[in-house]
């Protein structure tokens, strides 16, 4: 029987009534917290870091702990950074480093064995990473001691003080001058892609686009992904045009300065340029 008007409004709002005074007799039951159903519903298995905390309590807070510490070390270790991010850094990683030992003195049997193999991944890669950014440091360190001596060195030598710098920034480096070398003087990788990297020393002077165009069969030649154009002299306008849609990177004296500086990171003392740059 079909219902209309005033009448069926009115069935409709006692109906609606009556189930709500249903609802509200009938006490809420919370869910259960820890039933497998509602732990899946959670986003995240870990509590969030407390710098300021004394200790960890919890699996869920050493999780959280875990996490913070992974991405301090990569951050210490795989960017540049100032003196004071440095310092920040270090003493967030020594802290969790510290509070995962009193919890792990807690613990025994299989929880605490597993728990302390990823600790000591930790401080492998921490030992790993300082001493990484340490021969970097002392690499950039010996070609900084060149910089000042660049009017005096020779071809060979000049060559040799971009692979230091290369080296420094983080790059596998192989010398390959010499005879039938194709214009290559260095051979570069970082990070699976290859580079080759020619090294023109001059007093003066201005490189132009012949030269370039000359370097980009090569590049296309030995199969690299980029080439890297290295030289003391300046680079002339059709050049800048030229590897603007080729994948060659310029590098003039003033440039191999701020790459050196780059590589001794943030902080480091900056000695003037060579007057003759």
């Amino acid at each position: 029987m079909e219902c209309l008007g005033p009448q069926c409004a009115a069935m409709l709002l006692d109906w609606l009534k009556k189930q709500g005074a249903e609802l509200g007799s009938s006490p809420a039951t919370p869910p259960e917290t820890n039933s497998p159903a509602t732990r899946q519903n959670l986003l995240w298995n870990a509590s969030p870091y407390q710098e300021d905390a004394p200790s960890l309590r919890t699996p869920s807070e050493w999780a959280g702990a875990a996490e913070h510490l992974e991405y301090a070390i990569f951050r210490r270790y795989q960017n540049q950074l100032t003196r004071a991010e440095r310092s920040r850094l270090d003493n967030t990683i020594e802290n969790v480093l510290f509070k995962m030992d009193r919890y792990l003195a807690r613990l025994n049997g299989p929880e605490r064995e597993g728990l302390e193999r990823e600790v000591k991944s930790s401080r492998d890669t921490v030992r790993e990473g300082k001493e990484r950014v340490e021969r970097l440091r002392n690499q950039a360190r010996r070609a900084e001691a060149k910089l000042s001596q660049l009017s005096t060195l020779t071809p060979e030598g000049f060559e040799e003080f971009v692979g230091e710098i290369f080296e420094a920034l983080g790059y596998e480096v192989e010398h390959s001058g010499g005879t039938g070398d194709q214009g290559v003087d260095l051979r570069v990788r970082k990070k699976g892609l290859l580079g080759i990297v020619q090294c023109k020393y001059f007093k003066g002077g201005v490189v132009g686009s012949p030269e370039l165009q000359k370097f980009l069969g090569t590049i296309h030649h030995t199969r690299s992904h980029k080439g890297f154009f290295v030289t003391t002299a300046t680079f002339s306008l059709a050049a800048e045009r030229f590897v603007a849609e080729n994948p060659i990177e310029l590098i003039d004296g003033s440039r191999l300065v701020e790459l050196l500086h780059e590589a001794l990171g943030p902080g480091a003392n900056r000695d003037a340029e060579p007057t003759w740059f």
